[in-house]
């Protein structure tokens, strides 16, 4: 079955990104003195970073739609009249750019993928989704992964919870966990308390001392657990 040919995706068509990037360019060499040196200076720290990013994301949508021809999940046809998948791959171009943290341009390459299959969830859904990668930490993705089921990603990590564990609070799930979040509690409440106001956790204080079973339960809410499927 004929796959896309991803030799040619660099773009020939300049963006608004790249056109600014060429006019800041021409104005500071019509500096006089010391135009040419911060030309120079502007030139080796940023050239063309905009094209460099949306060249690797074009080709790594490629290869997410090879992937499923292969697969003989779609066909190429079939694609061009999906247009829940043609709104995703254009939101994601666009949100990739605005985005570097492997976490989430993965979560979005899942999206892409998902899009493209009868599973894909509504437009209402979808893009509440891709609005969620596109504002949210990689703290957020996280988070949302590890209380879907927390005994299990302690697994996949190759540890498991303390044995000594019999009372306790959901920060300390998060801390022996995530242990970058140590001590940061500042931090990581804010970005709970934004799952929960989001809908994606059905738990909003995490101080709450309960036992050892309770602070390795699922907070996933049924939309939560949607979102992380639509982005795995």
């Amino acid at each position: 079955m004929k796959k896309v040919d991803l030799s040619g995706l660099d773009p020939d068509l300049e963006s608004d990104g790249e056109k600014m990037h060429r006019f800041a360019r021409i104005g500071i060499s019509a500096v006089p003195v010391v135009g040419g040196p911060l030309v120079e200076i502007f030139n080796s720290v940023l050239e063309a970073p905009l094209s460099k990013r949306r060249a690797g994301t074009m080709i790594q949508i490629g290869e997410v739609i090879n992937e499923l021809i292969e697969r003989k999940v779609v066909t190429e046809e079939g694609l061009q009249e999906n247009d829940a998948f043609i709104s995703t791959v254009a939101e994601v171009c666009a949100i990739s750019l605005r985005n570097h943290e492997s976490e989430k341009l993965e979560a979005l390459r899942n999206a892409v993928k998902n899009s493209a299959l009868p599973s894909c969830p509504s437009d209402d859904y979808r893009q509440l989704f891709l609005n969620f990668v596109d504002v949210c930490t990689v703290t957020h993705i996280r988070l949302l992964h590890l209380f879907a089921d927390p005994e299990a990603w302690v697994a996949r990590e190759g540890k498991q919870f303390p044995s000594s564990w019999s009372m306790g609070g959901i920060d300390q799930v998060i801390e022996f966990a995530l242990p970058e979040l140590e001590g940061r509690e500042k931090i990581y409440k804010v970005i709970w308390k934004d799952l929960y106001q989001r809908g994606l956790i059905n738990t909003d204080n995490l101080g709450m001392t309960m036992s050892a079973h309770g602070m390795k339960e699922s907070r996933t809410t049924e939309m939560g657990s949607a979102l992380i499927k639509f982005l795995s």
